[in-house]
């Protein structure tokens, strides 16, 4: 596609537009900027803890030279493996210096904050790679992508999700890692085989340590477009096959001498898994989603929100949504530059992703059908196992704004390859306006598709208060100090961690909130079932009852805190926090101390 005329007026309107949509996606993020060391996104606490404490953990193993990837700090003494859960490692070390001067909390919220502007930038990025496609209209793509629910519904304790600008960056990289349209090049030039096979490599090895569920996402992404590229062109394919040899031979060469280790820690170490820790086909986009808008934008009624309130999971899994007129946009133009490969590969992906969000079994209208949906296809496939399939709804989303771009596109030019203008009349008179409409019709609908999905600003409250024992007493603790923290650290109720956070890593603490295998090897949240004791006090600390103590317990209890190697119990504030004074005394047989604002039984 050529690139409109020098007098089209729809240019700077156009990147105007996706500036003001832009700061509608960081106005998103407001509740945070008061205080970003001390306020969480509201909706789903317990992963911004889980966040939070892996991101102040990898400099902290790193500081004492520590493997980062195995940790027993959290789950003692079995320990966790970083590689087999979110861990952020990348972002951990690279913005370490913010952990150590405010707090991990901090260094997530400047995650948050990012996540929309690094999309917007990636997204750009790569849609400037598509031949003819303008600034404009790839600036209208690319906030398309960034605004969206995908996006930004995702900052709700889905971070790794919403912090994706390598996504759009991946997929670019990998349509030039086998675009045979280019001159012929040799060794370092810009579209060398070498040197995109090293910009690969790298972007690849650096989303592993971010988030592997969006280089999944990417990865099936570079399938589609290729495939079908493949189909629609095939006589290059041998042409670009060998191009896409060469690329990706130099792109593992740079990946794996870093990467080999921890992925084997992944798949074959002491805490490797498989299958999906939740519901299976539970988590699958609501057919409707596509088009019933959720409280995360601006532009919703009661009754969307009464019908997406049905939906599976939290906002942070309603990803799906486009809104009708992108929805009318993208048909359109499937069907008027069917004959373009660039539209042609755009469609095939935004399909194939939007069929694959609605998972394995069919979710419609807020009812759980037993309706086959296009993912119990692949679901059984290694890898495949263990993903959510509404998590897809991140790569509908950039493939959704790159059609979009697509559409602008073609509005604006005037040569023969038309998506959607008329023919331009001649003369010069009927050319202006014909100029004039196709600006007029870029502008419209670029408004049309990005107001229904501007952002309202994320909840956000106040973090777990930190007692002060543990930026105090704890901080000195030797380290081999083994302390079951009270309430028990489970996934729906993981305080416990900010506070070993804030202590600085000073002790090992039993439980926690991770991922981890059974006995048989299957993931769980929370790994193997916790001890006899910690269940009996989590029970105590949800219910505020305090249970009939019995010999039995008091045996059971002494056994788990020998196994624990326990040297203190500490209890912090808590809404139970008597129920579990008076449960611990009796089974320990021994009255806590109060120091800087929690209760300890020292068991040494």
């Amino acid at each position: 596609m050529p690139r409109p005329r020098r007098e089209d007026p729809s240019g700077p309107a156009l990147v105007l537009i996706a500036l003001a949509a832009l700061g509608f996606g960081l106005a998103a993020t407001a509740g945070l900027w008061g205080d970003p060391a001390g306020r969480v996104i509201d909706g789903n606490i317990p992963d911004a803890m889980h966040y939070s404490w892996w991101l102040g953990h990898t400099p902290h193993a790193i500081g004492n030279v520590e493997n980062p990837f195995l940790t027993s700090d959290m789950n003692w003494p079995d320990g966790v493996g970083a590689m087999n859960n979110t861990t952020l490692i990348l972002p951990a070390l690279l913005l370490s210096p913010f952990s150590l001067l405010f707090s991990s909390l901090f260094t997530l919220n400047l995650l948050n904050l990012l996540a929309v502007p690094l999309c917007f930038a990636a997204g750009y990025w790569a849609l400037r790679k598509v031949p003819g496609v303008s600034s404009g209209a790839a600036a209208i793509g690319a906030v398309c992508f960034a605004i969206s629910p995908a996006v930004v519904n995702s900052l709700t304790g889905h971070i790794t999700m919403a912090f994706a600008p390598g996504l759009p960056i991946l997929l670019a990289l990998s349509v030039e890692a086998w675009r045979t349209d280019q001159r012929r090049t040799s060794g370092f030039e810009q579209h060398s085989p070498l040197r995109i096979g090293l910009w690969l490599g790298l972007v690849t090895l650096a989303q592993v340590f971010i988030g592997e569920e969006v280089l999944f996402q990417a990865a099936v992404g570079a399938v589609l477009i290729m495939v079908t590229a493949a189909v629609c062109r095939p006589r290059q394919v041998r042409t670009g096959a060998l191009r896409l040899a060469r690329t990706l031979a130099t792109a593992f060469a740079v990946f794996l001498p870093i990467a080999a280790y921890p992925l084997y820690l992944q798949f074959f170490g002491p805490h490797a898994n498989h299958g999906s820790p939740f519901t299976k086909d539970y988590f699958g986009a609501d057919v409707t989603a596509f088009f019933t808008p959720t409280s995360g934008v601006l532009v919703h009624s009661a009754a969307n929100l009464d019908r997406a309130k049905h939906f599976a999971g939290g906002i942070e899994e309603h990803l799906a949504y486009l809104g009708w007129p992108l929805i009318v946009v993208c048909l359109i133009t499937m069907v008027l530059g069917w004959r373009m490969l660039a539209v042609r590969c755009v469609a095939v992906g935004l399909l194939v992703s939007a069929a694959l969000s609605l998972g394995g079994r069919l979710w419609i209208d807020g009812v759980w059908t037993e309706h086959k949906g296009p993912y119990a296809l692949v679901q059984s496939l290694p890898v495949l196992e263990s993903s959510l399939a509404t998590r897809f709804g991140l790569l509908v989303a950039v493939f959704a704004g790159a059609m979009l771009a697509l559409a602008v596109q073609g509005l604006r030019s005037g040569s023969r390859h038309r998506l959607l203008q008329p023919p331009i009349p001649s003369g010069r008179t009927s050319s202006r306006k014909a100029v004039t409409a196709r600006a007029a019709g870029a502008i419209g609908v670029s408004l049309a598709c990005l107001v229904p999905l501007l952002p309202s600003t994320v909840p956000v409250v106040d973090a777990p208060a930190i007692p002060k024992y543990f930026t105090t007493q704890a901080k000195q603790f030797p380290s081999d100090t083994v302390v079951v923290v009270l309430p028990y650290p489970v996934a729906t109720l993981p305080t416990a961690m900010r506070w070993q956070s804030a202590s600085g890593y000073s002790f090992k603490m039993p439980g926690g909130y991770y991922l981890g295998p059974a006995q048989d090897g299957q993931a769980y949240v929370g790994g193997a079932a916790d001890p006899a004791t910690a269940q009996l006090l989590t029970e105590v600390q949800y219910t505020g009852d305090v249970p009939v103590i019995t010999p039995a317990n008091r045996a059971q209890a002494q056994a788990d805190i020998q196994a624990w190697g326990a040297d203190k119990i500490v209890l912090g504030p808590d809404p139970s926090q008597d129920a579990l004074r008076r449960t611990v005394t009796a089974l320990i047989d021994r009255e806590p101390v109060a120091e800087d604002g929690v209760l300890v039984w020292d068991l040494t």
